[in-house]
């Protein structure tokens, strides 16, 4: 995929806003056409979306890409379509007796320009579902995906352009310059699904603007597991939410908080759990790889600095197979007894890694988490 120039970039904005300027709020038979016209680029491409997700993970399950990306970008379509007479109707709002004999309607106008940066975890939905509320809204968008998945960029660039005018939707392509200068754009509201740490930065450069930006940032999101509680079928649930997708989903369980002596027992349910989903892995083509060598080798080294510091770590291999560099694959592996101030601890982990750490009551498990 040709990488685009700061001027093409520059050029998609300006002609997107002159064609809003032209027609500011599309009518309902244009959004309603703009939507199938998605609708029908997911509907008749899974095939190559499955292949193309797959050859960028080196390995990624397609019933994830089914199930958490296709079919969530679909649902978001027709949901849109079913209700979008309705966003679009006036609304009453009550008035004021200082203000009578006037009175108030609430109408929903499109902002203008809509620029999205999304990332690689969950390519189709990250991308296409801020953009088909943008598209139902009645705005122009601009795209831009992640480096790190150019077979999928390549294929949604070709499919978009297809289906759409560069003045309606448009896909930009290229590495962290060409992000810096998409954010940088004058941009009417701005989407970005990422990390903190490019958040940042991102809203940095949209200040310059004054854009409104909506930040969909990465985290560590605790599992509670409670003496009382039904414990093999919540170690069931926290297995396939930590393991979709190899881990690397903003909203998976980062680490497992257990009652005082149960770690060793949770670690050996989850550990059959883990087995029960995945008896094999590096030939299991359900089982996804990690998206690049240098995020397998970030896990790799948090892991080691765990280990230094005294955690034990299980690594869950049914199989017995060899993962190595030949592979980015990663086996799912469980830390008991990670110190607080390991990376495992303070970082978002985004892969198939399970800190699991004690607690002596639930008001010390809220204050861990806080």
């Amino acid at each position: 995929m040709q990488v685009s120039s700061p001027s093409f970039l520059e050029e998609r904005f300006e002609a997107q806003r002159r064609a809003f300027a032209a027609e500011s709020n599309p009518p309902l038979h244009v959004r309603m056409d703009r939507l199938n016209r998605l609708l029908a680029l997911t509907e008749n491409h899974e095939s190559d979306f499955v292949r193309a997700i797959d050859a960028d993970f080196g390995g990624r399950s397609a019933h994830e890409t089914r199930i958490a990306e296709l079919f969530v970008v679909r649902a978001g379509i027709r949901h849109a379509c079913k209700h979008l007479k309705h966003w679009m109707s006036p609304q009453r709002v009550a008035t004021g007796l200082h203000f009578r004999p006037g009175y108030n309607r609430l109408w929903r106008q499109p902002l203008g320009v809509v620029g999205i940066v999304s990332p690689w975890n969950y390519p189709i939905q990250l991308s296409l579902g801020p953009a088909l509320a943008a598209v139902a809204a009645g705005n122009r968008v601009l795209l831009k995906p992640s480096e790190l998945t150019p077979r999928f960029s390549e294929l949604l660039d070709h499919l978009v352009s297809a289906s759409f005018a560069p003045d309606e939707l448009s896909v930009v392509s290229g590495g962290v310059d060409i992000g810096q200068v998409f954010a940088g754009l004058p941009f009417d509201h701005l989407f970005f699904t990422g990390s903190t740490r490019v958040g940042r930065q991102v809203a940095q450069a949209a200040a310059a603007n004054l854009t409104p930006v909506t930040l969909e940032l990465g985290g560590k999101s605790p599992a509670i597991i409670d003496a009382s509680c039904d414990i093999p079928a919540a170690v069931a649930s926290i297995a396939y939410g930590k393991f979709l997708n190899a881990g690397q989903t903003c909203i998976a369980p980062d680490y497992v908080l257990v009652p005082a002596r149960l770690a060793d027992g949770v670690a050996d349910q989850l550990k059959a759990a883990i087995t029960r989903l995945y008896p094999t892995l590096i030939s299991n083509p359900d089982y996804t790889a990690i998206i690049s060598m240098r995020h397998r080798e970030r896990l790799l080294a948090m892991l080691q600095e765990a280990r230094d510091g005294g955690a034990r770590i299980v690594e869950v291999n049914p199989g017995r197979e060899r993962f190595d560099e030949g592979t980015r694959k990663f086996p799912p592996t469980l830390v008991v007894g990670a110190a607080a101030s390991s990376r495992l601890m303070r970082e978002e982990i985004f892969g198939p890694v399970v800190p699991i750490i004690e607690y002596d009551g639930l008001n010390q498990a809220i204050a861990m988490v806080n």
